[in-house]
């Protein structure tokens, strides 16, 4: 009988880590890999109206998504394969002045990371003092304890304006090959 039990546990424990692997590998109950159309069609059961919709490549965007507490932009990002393989989510943009609120929506979006990604991989790196890099992502916290996924916050500045990004891509699907579709041949015309 022990022998039994410790089989049940062990099936238990691999079941609850596939569960936990799946969760974290979706945005809003959308899993990574879906389609464009599987994306727009959940957002809208949703009650969002995602716009950009049109040509490979380009992004769905929801413009108001309230992220917990935290109205934010989402962007749902396509491979060439027409796959949901990332997503951004950002703040509106905030004048110098107002800095430290771009701070406090990182923050959150770092605690909203934490509780879906595990533990980040330090402390926060930069904060209302750092000097910041003009129009590039100024990393705030990583988390690297997905091995599928690179998911990073950070706060940008453009001009004399700051925004927060949170941004999470699955490694695998954003280096898809694309596939190809192969035409078929036209059948020949009969001879009569």
């Amino acid at each position: 009988m022990p022998k039994f039990g410790m089989i049940i546990t062990f099936l238990i424990l691999v079941f609850s880590l596939h569960v936990q692997a799946q969760s974290q590998n979706n945005f809003a109950g959308i899993p990574f890999g879906s389609s464009r159309e599987t994306v727009i069609e959940e957002m809208m059961k949703k009650g969002y109206e995602p716009y950009g919709q049109t040509g490979i490549g380009e992004r769905v965007v929801i413009p108001v998504y309230m992220f917990g507490e935290l109205p934010v932009q989402v962007d749902f990002i396509f491979n060439k394969n027409d796959k949901f393989y990332a997503f951004e989510i950002r703040t509106g943009r905030v004048e110098r002045a107002r800095l430290s609120k771009a701070f406090e929506a990182v923050a959150y979006m770092s605690d909203q990371f934490t509780l879906k990604y595990g533990k980040s991989s330090g402390a926060p790196t930069i904060n209302e003092t750092s000097p910041l890099k003009e129009n590039v992502h100024n990393f705030y916290q990583e988390w690297f304890s997905v091995k599928a996924l690179n998911a990073y916050t950070a706060v940008v500045q453009k001009g004399s304006r700051y925004y927060a990004v949170g941004s999470v891509t699955h490694r695998q699907l954003a280096t898809e090959a694309e596939k190809r579709v192969r035409e078929k041949a036209p059948a020949e015309a009969p001879a009569f």
